[in-house]
């Protein structure tokens, strides 16, 4: 990302408020200057409208509707909530899907 001299690039933002320190977070990194507030909004809705894009052809769990990029034999995620297991045990598969061919570990990042 550039030097920004107008504000920022979402246009929300002064050129003063732009250029607050570390972003505008404190020194913890647990609060942010009121005036990028709605920055950080615009940001996140950004990036969640560019996911939903990204997965909009991924299949949907049936239990949850969550998309996945690949579902168990009844239909549903990788997740292991109570409900997501009871399913499972109600068609007769194990509780905790298996791990896919060639998998190494859960992957991702938590």
């Amino acid at each position: 990302m550039g030097v920004v001299t107008n504000g920022c690039k979402l246009g929300c933002c002064t050129a003063e408020v732009a250029a607050l320190p570390r972003g505008g977070w404190d020194d913890a990194g647990s609060n942010i200057d009121g005036r990028r507030r709605e920055h950080l909004r615009r940001e996140w809705a950004a990036t969640s409208a560019r996911i939903d894009r990204m997965q909009g052809d991924y299949p949907k769990c049936k239990l949850c509707g969550q998309p996945a990029v690949r579902l168990d034999a009844a239909g549903l995620c990788s997740k292991v909530t109570d409900s997501h297991k009871t399913q499972r045990v109600r068609l007769g598969l194990p509780p905790v899907p298996a791990p896919a061919p060639g998998a190494r570990g859960r992957g991702g990042r938590r």
